[in-house]
């Protein structure tokens, strides 16, 4: 059987090289998902004739923009999957029990798409070591929430180095609730640092919380070299106040010794699924694997480069939702020629837009964080 296009853009190599026949690919797998999309979706139909679109317009990269974007409060409210149950490999979930979530699917094929890709991200990035660490994960443990897309993503960031031990450090406790005791994780740091590097992964939040106790525990500890941190999510300290990328950076390198040129970052998002990643210049890289568009909000029009506006993320990775094109509330700036080297462009910056509050993973994380002051030894 031949190799689909959306199969040869996901097995593409050096993921921040594009060029004009990768634009050519890319083109492709976004025609080849799309008719998909259409045959199984009444309300991909219904975008498509109200916005007067048919897929015979998309004949360039510059032509992907005219594809009807699904709004990203849509998914939060509608279920959309293509497959039958049987054919669903996981189900994903972007927040708790409360308020409003998504719910993503991945067949066999999209799964091991994303996952691949992913890991190609991973290691341009830089974030990749053949030292074996420990590692601290700032999120809820996957055998009590293996359904939670932050812990599905903080798994994913396990192969990033050999395990010397791995810790979920968000555990359920006597009553069936999700706790975080830093006090506990902060000894625990600083025990295993002894003999190899420490990785931290998940909400920096946490991490956060942590490093201001190893500070209180035992000033001037240094953590061994090759140590690293890939934080994603909940960018507020343990009082709920905003934590600039800097004053976190300063935070780590004071309390165990982590420079900033090895800390790191993801933006992602649930309903769209690829991972942007930080360089150390601190810019979100965008891989091939996807396109994003800045929109005016209100026209909607594609706004040039270096001006703010809505997110529209394009991928056509997988085919059991209809998320190749998603209009996010996320204001953001694009721009290229990244200080770090990586070609192409990337995100240089993202601002929440809407006007009120998802109560998402990053949230109900921020809620265990708020309980766990409670006077901790």
């Amino acid at each position: 059987m031949e190799t689909s296009s959306v199969d040869k853009l996901c097995e593409l190599n050096d993921p921040y090289t594009n060029n004009p026949e990768r634009d050519a690919l890319f083109v492709e797998a976004v025609k080849e998902n799309y008719a998909f999309q259409l045959e199984k979706q009444p309300f991909i139909r219904y975008l498509a004739n109200h916005h007067h679109f048919h897929i015979d317009r998309i004949k360039t990269i510059a032509d992907i923009a005219d594809i009807p974007p699904l709004f990203v409060g849509i998914m939060k409210i509608h279920t959309f999957c293509n497959f039958e149950e049987k054919d669903i490999e996981m189900v994903l979930t972007s927040s708790g029990t409360k308020g409003q979530k998504t719910q993503s699917f991945f067949d066999a094929a999209s799964l091991n798409r994303l996952s691949s890709l992913a890991l190609k991200c991973f290691h341009a990035c830089g974030w990749t070591s053949d030292v074996p660490a420990h590692f601290f994960v700032m999120g809820y443990n996957i055998e009590e929430a293996k359904n939670l897309g932050t812990s599905w993503s903080n798994n994913q960031l396990l192969s990033l180095a050999p395990n010397k031990s791995v810790n979920w450090t968000i555990l359920k406790d006597e009553k069936g609730e999700f706790n975080f005791d830093y006090a506990y994780w902060a000894r625990k740091v600083i025990e295993l640092s002894e003999d190899a590097p420490i990785r931290l992964t998940g909400f920096p939040a946490f991490m956060s919380q942590l490093a201001y106790e190893i500070q209180r525990i035992k000033p001037g500890f240094k953590v061994k070299e090759g140590s690293f941190i890939t934080a994603g999510g909940g960018w507020k300290n343990h009082k709920g106040n905003v934590l600039t990328h800097q004053e976190f950076g300063s935070l780590m390198e004071e309390s165990m010794g982590i420079s900033t040129a090895c800390i790191r970052d993801i933006f992602g998002m649930a309903e769209h699924g690829i991972p942007y990643c930080s360089c150390s210049a601190g810019h979100y890289h965008i891989p091939v694997y996807s396109r994003l568009l800045i929109r005016d909000p209100l026209s909607l029009a594609v706004l040039p480069d270096e001006t703010e506006g809505l997110m529209n993320l394009i991928s056509p990775y997988n085919m059991a939702q209809p998320n190749l094109s998603v209009l996010a509330t996320d204001l953001s700036i694009i721009k290229e020629n990244c200080p770090c080297g990586l070609q192409g462009k990337y995100i240089s910056s993202i601002r929440r837009g809407g006007i009120s509050k998802n109560r998402g993973c990053a949230i109900a994380a921020q809620e265990i964080l708020n309980k766990s002051q409670g006077g901790k030894s």
